[in-house]
């Protein structure tokens, strides 16, 4: 598989030719909010990626620097999936598409009883948008330096 193949110069398409797919910034969700950092775990989410795909994308946000992959220390078949900065850098994308979604679609956001963890709820709990980008790259950094080296 190659880097991305971008269509034009303009910056929208730029960004969509890298992230615009159904699944990419999903995976990087999971990564960054719900700490899941191995294939089992990634294969583990509620919108149900097929694996075939799984292994396409992450392939992709590899080659395009977004993650790292690196092998387990102690299971040689398993592979430890981490965010670069530049995947990390992702925070206020993910947190507009938060803000839209929220905003356009409340009744398919909102769930019956208030998770304190959820991302929504700690964006609209949060002081201000930089504080939630900040809390959220800071508890990603914190969780990636436990994971095994």
């Amino acid at each position: 598989m190659l880097k991305t193949k971008f269509r034009s110069i303009c910056a929208v398409a730029t960004g969509l030719d890298v992230l615009g797919d159904k699944w990419s910034l999903i995976i990087i969700r999971n990564m960054l909010f719900l700490k899941k950092c191995t294939y089992k775990e990634l294969m583990d989410n509620r919108e149900k990626i097929a694996t075939r795909v799984l292994a396409d994308r992450l392939k992709k946000l590899v080659l395009d620097g977004l993650i790292e992959k690196n092998n387990h220390p102690t299971n040689k078949k398993v592979f430890i999936y981490t965010l670069t900065e530049k995947g990390i850098s992702t925070i206020p994308l993910i947190m507009e598409l938060m803000k839209f979604s929220m905003q356009h679609y409340p009744n398919q956001i909102k769930g019956k009883t208030v998770d304190k963890n959820r991302i929504s709820y700690k964006l609209t709990h949060a002081s201000s948008e930089q504080a939630f980008i900040k809390d959220a790259k800071k508890e990603y950094l914190k969780y990636k330096k436990t994971l095994p080296a």
